[in-house]
């Protein structure tokens, strides 16, 4: 394994989807919403759900500092809270852990983390078989009219409400606000000018984010505005004809705690008809690092969507997770719904560190308290060279005759910076990377698209990485322990006898800190090493990397248990060594084809507790 490059983006001062111009891209997933729906009869933000939800998930990980406090106050979740009646979001059963690993679905962050004697026993599998997950179709809506920016964000659609075309969709790019109609959600014809314009000094600088509800022969819609000042508020209108002419009231919800930056965006509105309440989900404060992307999720009620609003005390309701995972940094791009059962799920799109965005689903019983881990995860990024290979930014979903239709915004980089609205289509045989399982990504640096797929019945690395970037599976099933095993089948692919670098990674916490072990590394048949505080080096090794053939499965299995690290290969102990470096009591693992341009199969992959830790 090489040593790690490092590489920094600088702010992005530009209006996005999701705040400023943020990036992500949507890939196919494997974790099911429990089937998405449109918003319900009379506006109500999505009832009309088919299908049953899924166990509830761990409690872990909320935030929940007062309205004017400190965001972070009461992060980290309840101690011995575990996932109850059914699956995790994961897809696993879940089961009672330490402070926040409520099974595989993971936990409050690692710096929560609980010791307490975790018994034996299997915590992760895959065989990477075919689960349900999204089917991507491509590019539905893009740049073609001349008030249109290379941008178009987020869509928000009502569907079969209203009269007229079945479809009714609304978009933002950066300075308007678009519509477009269709029959059958594939095929869309746009209003040739903007519906909802630059008018009001709130606007200045930004128009878009739209956020429609359909009540009583009214169309409500909020969406966010950014004035000359660079100061972003949630604004509201209404129409009677979806095409406008629209009736602006001007801001609804401000800023007014230093947390907030200055900065109340990416609303999703609702009509609660159960509670005869205007409810509404929405992001405020910006993650420097990342050019002013989302930090918190937030959440504000009202009697009439004309204000007065008023903010939830124990905001924000979502915090990032600061766990190196896919929402690390920024958490952010909320879309809700109410299942027909009374509870709630919300879409977000989650920040890694400067960059990349992807997508996850999280659920609640009232609609304010959400749990969020890693396991949470839902989209990833596309395949390199796709359109969808830079980021997938806001999702929203609905329910087409029984079958879930996800409508997004994805960048990528043909040319230059651009957006499109893209659709995937909920399938249950697909042969996908499980992103409950695992995050796409390129080593420590910003990925450029996925470097996997599922190929034959095993995850294969694809060797389309950019120059010098790792290929990395990278964990979101939180292993709640410090000593464990993990297996798995490991087959280089690649010609050249460097390429056939592969490791596995066990006490993962970030892309800065984990140990590896795997063949053809450093040189060598067999290596073991260490990335602490983002720098890599080899521990011990033996052979040569020309030991290792192409096309030969290698049955490995890495083995921490307190100072100790073993590497097995075909349950014959080929390597070992003690480092005192690094002793988290939870983790992650990984998957890494080293070489850029190498490629790989993983398969049949296995971690297991070692006994009381």
């Amino acid at each position: 394994m090489p040593s790690s490059i490092q590489i920094s983006i600088g702010d992005l001062q530009r209006y996005s989807s999701v705040g400023l111009l943020g990036v992500i891209l949507l890939c196919q997933c494997g974790t099911k919403h429990d089937s998405l729906s449109s918003p319900g009869a009379g506006g109500t933000g999505g009832v009309d759900e088919n299908g049953g939800t899924a166990g509830s998930l761990s409690s872990a990980g909320t935030g929940g500092g007062a309205s004017g406090g400190s965001p972070n106050a009461g992060s980290g979740g309840a101690a011995g809270s575990q996932a109850t009646g059914g699956l995790s979001s994961g897809g696993q059963a879940g089961s009672a852990g330490n402070a926040g690993t409520a099974g595989d679905s993971g936990g409050a962050g690692l710096a929560n983390a609980g010791t307490g004697g975790m018994p034996p026993g299997n915590v992760l599998k895959d065989s990477f078989d075919n689960i349900p997950g999204w089917d991507r179709q491509g590019v539905v809506m893009k740049q073609d009219l001349s008030w249109e920016t290379a941008l178009l964000q987020d869509p928000c659609l009502v569907y079969q409400q209203g009269g007229g075309a079945t479809f009714k969709l609304w978009y933002g790019s950066l300075q308007n606000i678009g519509y477009a109609t269709s029959a059958d959600g594939l095929t869309w014809t746009k209003n040739p000018d903007p519906v909802v314009k630059q008018t009001l000094p709130t606007e200045t600088g930004a128009l878009n984010q739209p956020s429609v509800v359909y009540k009583d022969g009214v169309y409500h819609m909020t969406y966010f505005g950014v004035d000359g000042s660079g100061e972003g508020r949630v604004h509201y209108a209404e129409a009677t004809d979806p095409a406008g002419p629209w009736t602006k009231y001007g801001p609804v919800l401000s800023s007014e705690f230093d947390w907030e930056n200055k900065y109340i965006y990416n609303s999703s509105l609702m009509y609660d008809e159960a509670e005869s309440i205007w409810k509404m989900w929405y992001t405020a404060g910006k993650i420097a690092s990342a050019g002013g992307e989302p930090e918190f999720i937030c959440y504000a009620t009202a009697m009439n969507p004309r204000g007065p609003w008023t903010k939830y005390a124990g905001n924000p309701l979502v915090s990032p997770m600061s766990d190196g995972g896919w929402a690390s940094l920024g958490i952010g791009g909320p879309n809700v719904r109410k299942l027909q059962d009374g509870s709630y799920e919300m879409v977000v799109v989650g920040w890694q560190a400067d960059y990349p965005s992807r997508g996850g689903l999280v659920k609640s019983t009232d609609g304010i308290h959400w749990s969020l881990a890693r396991s949470n995860m839902t989209l990833d990024l596309g395949v390199v060279g796709g359109p969808e290979d830079a980021m997938i930014y806001r999702e929203f979903p609905v329910n087409v005759g029984g079958v879930d239709y996800d409508y997004y915004n994805a960048k990528n980089n043909r040319p230059g910076w651009n957006e499109t609205i893209n659709l995937a289509i909920w399938k249950n045989d697909l042969a996908i990377i499980d992103p409950s399982k695992w995050s796409m990504g390129q080593g420590a640096e910003i990925p450029n698209g996925a470097s996997f797929a599922v190929l034959g019945g095993k995850a294969q690395s694809l060797g389309n990485a950019a120059s010098g970037h790792l290929q990395t599976l990278q964990g979101n099933r939180l292993i709640p322990a410090r000593d464990y095993a993990l297996t798995a089948d490991v087959q280089p692919l690649s010609s050249a006898a460097a390429d056939r670098d592969n490791v596995l990674l066990v006490r993962y916490t970030d892309r800065s800190n984990f140990y590896y072990a795997g063949v053809a590394s450093w040189g060598s048949k067999y290596a073991i090493g260490k990335m602490v505080n983002g720098t890599n080096s080899k521990l011990t090794s033996v052979g040569s990397a020309s030991d290792i053939a192409q096309g030969t499965t290698y049955h490995l299995r890495v083995v921490v248990t307190g100072l100790a690290i073993e590497l097995y290969d075909n349950d014959t102990l080929v390597l070992s060594t003690k480092d005192p470096s690094l002793s988290p009591t939870q983790s992650y693992v990984g998957l890494q084809t080293t070489s850029s341009i190498a490629q790989a199969a993983f398969d049949n992959v296995s971690v297991d507790l070692l006994g009381p830790n």
